[in-house]
């Protein structure tokens, strides 16, 4: 029998409000709803791993139209978060270092890539990103888990948040797209090799029979013309 929990988020009582067009307070609200609910939901001894995500439009999988998240934690951790958590440790033992770490150190340094800078975080799009206009957040300081961020930093990341969405939004023609919190599993919060971030992915594009088949995606623009883009973007 398989077991797990699940949980909605509310994120407002407006019914028609995309996450792109809220208040950067109201969206510091819904970060601090998700680090809570993580650490209340890591206290379960039968949970290894909680995931935090947003599906907006039908083509992300959103089956409610209200602004809602949704948080869903499970006993296992799942073979395509273990992989890359590996890969982590390896990186470490070789060069004692966190790969995640090392990435943000790079895209600042390269800045071709970059959207937003802020004190405490980046975004910007992944050098092997796997779609075009793939966004990313990181904390600039190494944090394995999410549910270690102050609330200082939660107004800072929604800010950086806010305006990441604010230019897909007004950019991209309000597309769907899918953002996930990748946070360690429940036990790892204090590792050195793990670092928790953000994923935005807007629905531009199709994984076809390639991608499906082999796990290899075809990303047709590159995320320097992506990054360049959003950068250039000019918010109202």
């Amino acid at each position: 029998m398989g077991f797990g929990i699940a949980e909605v988020v509310i994120e407002h009582a407006r019914h028609d409000l995309s996450p792109a067009l809220m208040h950067p307070n109201e969206i510091a609200a819904v970060l601090r709803a998700y680090r809570e609910r993580q650490i209340a939901i890591s206290r379960n001894e039968k949970i290894n791993l909680v995931m935090i995500f947003r599906n907006f439009g039908e083509r992300a999988g959103t089956s409610l139209e209200h602004p809602h998240s949704q948080i869903i934690a499970t006993p296992i951790v799942p073979p395509h978060i273990r992989f890359p958590i590996e890969q982590a440790v390896m990186h470490y033992d070789k060069n004692g270092t966190c790969v995640y770490c090392d990435m943000v150190k790079e895209e600042l340094r390269q800045g071709d890539r970059v959207i937003v800078n802020s004190k405490n975080f980046v975004a910007f799009c992944p050098f092997a990103a796997r779609s075009p206009f793939e966004c990313r957040i990181y904390p600039k300081w190494h944090a394995a888990s999410y549910v270690s961020i102050e609330d200082s930093r939660v107004t800072e990341l929604a800010q950086v948040l806010s305006e990441v969405l604010r230019k897909i939004y007004y950019g991209l023609k309000n597309p769907d797209y899918n953002y996930i919190i990748r946070s360690s599993p429940i036990g790892d919060e204090d590792t050195r090799y793990l670092h928790w971030y953000m994923v935005i992915i807007p629905k531009v594009s199709i994984p076809a029979g390639f991608e499906i088949g082999s796990g290899i995606y075809i990303n047709t623009m590159p995320p320097e013309e992506s990054a360049h883009f959003l950068r250039q973007t000019v918010l109202p």
